[in-house]
């Protein structure tokens, strides 16, 4: 597999779940399963994105729209009280569907305005759950990174028998599906 210029690839799950994300990040695993991502050490960081993984049953769920999964689950249950919801933007691919939004809240820490964008998407068998926090003076840069992760963002890629090493689909051996 090749990243695009000044990235690294991000891969969970032995595939369930991958994106691109800049190579000179810090990741981090978080004590709740996440995996999280630093635009410099933690302590520092104006940028923090968050990935996690949700395994579901194989059925359909498509009749379950992804903007009220994250009203329900994400925005409702927010302990930062958020003060502003934008518009949700969705997107769809062969074997991905993704909705997200971003939402202003204030930092309890810091007492200013921080922004969030929260992604969920979904593929066979397994839901993606990101998210992206950052000052709004680092909005560009944000945007950027999120940008890229939302656009390379594959989900259950784990079929490692027919993939070579350089990314590309294999035929299946004899007796494989």
């Amino acid at each position: 597999w090749k990243a695009g210029p000044g990235n690294a690839i991000f891969v969970a799950d032995r595939g369930a779940m991958q994106f691109e994300y800049p190579k000179d990040w810090i990741l981090s695993p978080s004590a709740g399963g996440s995996i999280r991502f630093f635009d410099q050490e933690e302590a520092d960081a104006d940028i923090r994105l968050e990935a996690s993984l949700i395994y579901v049953p194989p059925i359909d769920w498509t009749g379950l729209p992804l903007p009220k999964l994250i009203d329900d689950v994400a925005v409702s249950d927010d302990p930062r009280g958020l003060t502003k919801q934008g518009p949700y933007h969705e997107m769809r691919r062969a074997n991905l569907e993704a909705a997200w939004l971003e939402v202003e809240f204030t930092d309890p820490d810091e007492d200013r305005k921080a922004h969030s964008r929260i992604c969920l998407s979904r593929g066979p068998g397994v839901y993606a759950f990101i998210t992206m926090d950052f000052w709004p003076e680092d909005a560009s840069r944000a945007y950027a990174v999120w940008d890229n992760v939302l656009n390379t963002l594959k989900l259950d890629q784990r079929n490692q028998d027919r993939l070579t090493l350089s990314g590309h689909e294999q035929p299946p051996r004899p007796g494989k599906n």
